[in-house]
């Protein structure tokens, strides 16, 4: 506290006073010397300049704690000729507006997988940007690592494995990457590097029966979902299972991974008058050459907008 008040006494009043002082020694020189004193001039008004300008750019670059909020918010919006009481009265009654429908559960679990994949893809593109965080809080160069290994991607595999056969397949052995293979290798399937990449974007993932198999920067390390992985909750649903087992609410900001930031939602907001959890969307995967357990829960549990997208944090866990 004595430390910040100091602080505080330094930047009141001794700041200006040199600031005022140094114009003073520079208004002098000017005098004396009105060339040289040009040339320092416009030599402190570049670094001001360039400093300033760093400034912005970490301001601008920082991600707000409800930056993931505000995407989402952003892929539902309120169309302009509709009154503010109707968007929210269809909300809460589950309405999609971007896409002028209600959807079936059905409907947003394809909507809602291609989300989760979105989400992969968003997560593989902190590697390929050089932006996952160390044990130290530095950022890792892990985009050769994406190259060299040809990693760094997301595969939709035809199947009906679900996560306990698809769990047996794979074994937990160390040959299990020639399992691996063979499904990213199978007929009809579907490779994502980018969110623009155009097999993403026209894809609507209403293949009935798939997996997916995610692959960061480690040439050995692939997460698994099955085909029955996913499910999309109702809010009722979703309070049934709260309280059968205890999931962490996952906000807070970390040391190192992905995902780093501090998340939030707004508190003063009722999130289901702006299309938010009206439905839930709960995950469960495995890492290949693992053996455990599947849970009986879901593993993850995200909110959902009524179209289907994922809040990708907060979550449940």
């Amino acid at each position: 506290m004595f430390l910040i008040f100091v602080g505080i006494i330094l930047i009141t009043f001794f700041l200006p006073l040199c600031c005022i002082w140094i114009l003073e020694k520079v208004t002098d020189l000017a005098k004396a010397h009105p060339k040289p004193a040009k040339y320092i001039l416009i030599t402190m008004f570049i670094i001001l300049m360039v400093a300033g300008g760093l400034k912005i750019r970490d301001i601008y670059y920082e991600k707000s704690p409800y930056y993931f909020w505000n995407e989402l918010m952003r892929k539902n919006p309120k169309p302009f000729n509709v009154s503010q009481e109707e968007f929210e009265a269809k909300n809460r009654a589950g309405y999609c507006w971007r896409d002028r429908k209600y959807y079936s559960k059905e409907e947003l679990w394809h909507k809602a997988m291609k989300s989760l994949t979105g989400r992969m893809i968003y997560e593989n593109k902190l590697y390929w940007d050089n932006k996952v965080i160390d044990a130290g809080g530095d950022p890792m160069p892990t985009a050769g690592d994406c190259n060299s290994w040809k990693g760094c991607r997301v595969w939709r595999v035809p199947s009906k494995l679900t996560n306990q056969k698809l769990q047996n397949y794979i074994g937990g052995e160390d040959d299990y990457m020639q399992k691996v293979n063979e499904l990213k290798n199978s007929e009809n399937v579907q490779s994502y590097v980018y969110a623009l990449d155009k097999n993403y974007v026209n894809d609507d993932f209403k293949l009935k029966n798939f997996i997916l198999v995610h692959q960061m920067d480690n040439r050995r390390y692939f997460k698994l979902y099955g085909s029955d992985c996913c499910i999309i909750l109702n809010k009722s649903e979703w309070s049934s299972i709260r309280k059968k087992r205890n999931y962490i609410f996952v906000t807070s900001k970390n040391d190192m991974g992905t995902f780093v930031e501090e998340s939030k939602i707004p508190t003063n907001l009722n999130i289901n008058s702006l299309g938010v959890g009206n439905f839930y969307f709960g995950v469960t995967s495995f890492t290949a050459g693992h053996k455990y357990g599947l849970p009986k829960y879901p593993f993850k549990v995200f909110y959902l907008n009524n179209c289907g997208d994922i809040l990708y944090k907060p979550y449940y866990y």
